[in-house]
Formats: C-alpha cells, structure tokens, sequence
C-alpha cells in the first residue's frame, strides 16, 4: 500500500467557524439541559418501516444528539445505513459506536475512514463486550483490548485526514468514552477508573455512564474520578424507566442492579400507572442530576419514542421556567 501523504488543511478550515460536534455542545455553556438518544438499527427480520418511524419522531423532536449502537447485529463497527439515514435526514450529529472487537488495527483504521469518508464526525470508542452468553473478552489478533488505544487511533487517523488541531471542542472529530459509576458485577471499579484516565489522556472528549438509577451515585463518582485528575465532562446515562422487562434486561446486560425503592414503587398492575410513575422517577432522577450539575444526559431509547419523547418535553418547559425566573429571554 503506498505511503499516505498529509493533507494541506486551511487554517480556515480547522480553527475558525463555530463547532458543531458533540464535544462543543456538552462543554458549552447551555441554557437548555442537553440530552441525547441512542437508538440502533432495525432488526432484519422485524418491522423495519416501524422502526424509522419511532427514529424520525424522535429526530423531529431536536435532540442534541444521537448515537448509533450496534443493536441487534453485535459486529463490530456501526450501521453506516443508520448513520446516513440521520445525517441525511436531520441536522442533529449523530455518534457512531465503534469497538476494538473483531478485527485488527488496520481493520479499525479502515472503519474510522470509512466512517468520516460518510461525514460522521462524532465517535464513541468502546472496547466491546465479551461475547454473548458469558466467556471473556478475546483480543483480536493484531487488535486492541483497550479503548484508550481506540481513542488513540481515531486522532491519529483525524490528522490524518484534517490536520492538526489541539484546541479542545475545536478539532474536526469529537471523540467520547464509556465510564462505570456504579461497582457493577463483574467489573472492577478501581480498574475501571483507571481506564477513563488513560482514555482522557488518549484524547477523549468527554464521557457517558453506565446505566444509573441514583444521582448520588453520579455525584460520588465524580468526585471520586476528580481527585483522580480526570476532569472529562461526564454525561449520565439513564434508561426511562417504564418497562420492567427491559430493566431487568438492563441489569442482565449491565451487572447494575436496580434500587428497591424503584423497583417497589413500580410495582403495578395497570400498564398507564407504570407508565405515569416511571415516567415520574425518570423525571426525579433527571432533576436531581441536573441539580447536581451534571452537563448533560443520554438516555437508551430502545427505538421507543414515548418515553424519551415526554422527557425531553418535560426538559424544555423545566429550562423554560428557569428562564422565566431569571428574566433570561431565549436565544
């Protein structure tokens, strides 16, 4: 393969002009609560036009922004169709997961191309999880076990193609990383923690939790992760908390388990009053965090808009009340 030259980029083209990645919009100053969904592609043997519907109406609705999981596939990489389908579609960037699993670094290298070649320019490099059913993680030949390494081939592949630019929410590619608040089952926290370090160092942006139920568990671990010296800004990953089933999924996925004083108080026969108290303590938990501080938050959809659709609702006329109350007109 013949050696690849660097690119001349403009300084016009990588220092000037607002940014629109992900990593400008959650260290920004806001006077709307920022929130992102993750929805995934539509199963091949399901109802696919179904599926679009529930991710139109949810792009219709503004979100700060999407990623794009793996869903039912497991592969590595992303649903390019997916990604395209967004960024044709709306205005609103779209994240494109990206583990170290399956293939080598050349391989990787390939599907960060691939990925800026369709415009995304947003990414969230994962490790990956040990295959389905149990076992443990297995390490590509010539690949990564590490998602600090990931996040350190996507800037070498940005300059790559733009060039150089070190200026934190300027460069072109926005690049975020999983972290683990809660000490779940089979995850070490103290490693874990570790890890974001090495990740932030590698040139991440800014981090998503875990799934959480409690905002003091949000708190504890960014103090924790503070006086370790990781100052990422760190969103909080929420699931609406509607479906029994699908927390019980969660917790299966995940190792974190689900507070009792939830699960009690969704404890009902009538579908619309599990719907109404879910939506209550998502609502609970939401404000608390926002209360606390945190920057933004990003809920796991499962492609069904109801839930985060009410949510995202419900943030709005919140930021409306606090502008009324400060005297602050909208931008």
């Amino acid at each position: 393969m013949p050696a690849l030259s660097t690119p001349q980029v403009s300084e016009q083209t990588v220092a000037t002009g607002p940014p629109t990645g992900t990593s400008w919009l959650v260290r920004r100053p806001r006077r709307e609560s920022l929130i992102s969904f993750e929805v995934f592609p539509p199963h091949p043997t399901r109802d696919p036009e179904a599926v679009w519907r529930n991710i139109d109406a949810m792009a219709a609705a503004g979100p700060d922004f999407f990623s794009v999981t793996h869903g039912h596939s497991g592969t590595n990489g992303v649903s390019r169709e997916t990604l395209r389908h967004l960024l044709k579609q709306t205005k609103t960037p779209a994240v494109a997961h990206l583990t170290c699993g399956g293939t080598d670094r050349a391989g990787l290298d390939r599907a960060v191309e691939d990925l800026l070649d369709d415009g995304v320019r947003d990414l969230l490099a994962l490790r990956g999880d040990p295959p389905v059913g149990g076992g443990e993680w297995v390490t590509h030949p010539g690949g990564f076990d590490r998602a600090s390494q990931l996040v350190e081939l996507i800037r070498e592949v940005e300059e790559r193609k733009f060039g150089a630019c070190e200026r934190p929410g300027k460069r072109p590619v926005s690049v975020s990383v999983a972290c683990y608040p809660v000490a779940a089952k089979g995850r070490d926290f103290e490693a874990d923690l570790a890890a974001l370090w090495d990740k932030q160092e590698a040139g991440a942006d800014y981090a998503i939790t875990q799934v959480l139920y409690d905002a003091q568990d949000y708190v504890r671990f960014l103090e924790r992760a503070r006086s370790e010296g990781i100052h990422l800004p760190i969103i909080a990953g929420l699931v609406p908390l509607t479906d029994i089933k699908r927390l019980g999924r969660m917790t299966e996925l995940t190792g974190v388990p689900i507070p009792e004083r939830i699960t009690s108080f969704l404890n009902t026969e009538s579908p619309a009053e599990l719907r109404r108290r879910g939506i209550a303590a998502t609502l609970t938990l939401i404000d608390e965090l926002l209360d606390f501080g945190c920057p933004g938050l990003h809920l796991f959809t499962f492609n069904r808009p109801d839930a985060p659709l009410a949510i995202l609702d419900h943030l709005r006329v919140r930021d409306a009340a606090r502008q009324f109350r400060g005297g602050i007109t909208a931008a």
